[in-house]
């Protein structure tokens, strides 16, 4: 009796151990993803903050994050014209990067809306891809615009530098998803 009790106790532990590695085997999936992307640390972070156990979890949780820190760039961006009403250079080039931000959320909004369907459909995730590079091209031209002006500080370099790595991100998530459902 006592035998089966202790095989019964030792199949008991074998399946508890069995059901608390399984999220744990997701999670290393999740993590495994945020190595090869542009900011590793970044993206780890919004798989914990979000609890993503996909990579297409991850990639939707990374267009939010990114979505979301592009909309607060632009915000930041707006208080810095109206802060610098007298220097007419430094206003031209935040409008270029107020501009930017604008498109950019655009298209982070249209990749937010497709990535659902994108989950099941190839061609839906291609146009997920496709906009959050179009995003990604449009924070570069906040930087591009500054850099252009040599002697001409960002005070929004912050903000976009940080834009800019977690849309990179975002696209290296995006990408290994459509990769790992064959829709390349």
């Amino acid at each position: 009796m006592a035998r089966l009790l202790s095989s019964a106790l030792l199949l008991a532990a074998l399946a508890a151990s069995a059901a608390a590695a399984s999220p744990r085997r997701i999670a290393t999936q999740v993590a495994s993803a945020c190595e090869f992307v542009t900011v590793p640390q970044l993206c780890t972070s919004i798989a914990f903050k979000s609890g993503a156990a996909t990579l297409g979890e991850l990639t939707k949780a990374a267009i939010d994050e990114s979505l979301s820190s592009t909309q607060s760039a632009r915000s930041v961006t707006q208080k810095a014209l109206a802060a610098h009403s007298g220097d007419e250079r430094l206003r031209k080039n935040l409008a270029v990067c107020d501009e930017a931000f604008a498109n950019a959320v655009a298209s982070l909004q249209e990749a937010q809306q497709k990535q659902g369907a994108a989950i099941s459909d190839g061609k839906a995730h291609t146009e997920v891809t496709g906009a959050i590079s179009t995003a990604l091209v449009y924070v570069g031209s906040c930087n591009d615009a500054f850099s252009e002006n040599p002697g001409l500080v960002s005070p929004v370099a912050d903000a976009t530098s940080i834009v800019k790595k977690l849309t990179s991100n975002c696209l290296s998530l995006a990408v290994a998803f459509q990769v790992k459902n064959g829709a390349y």
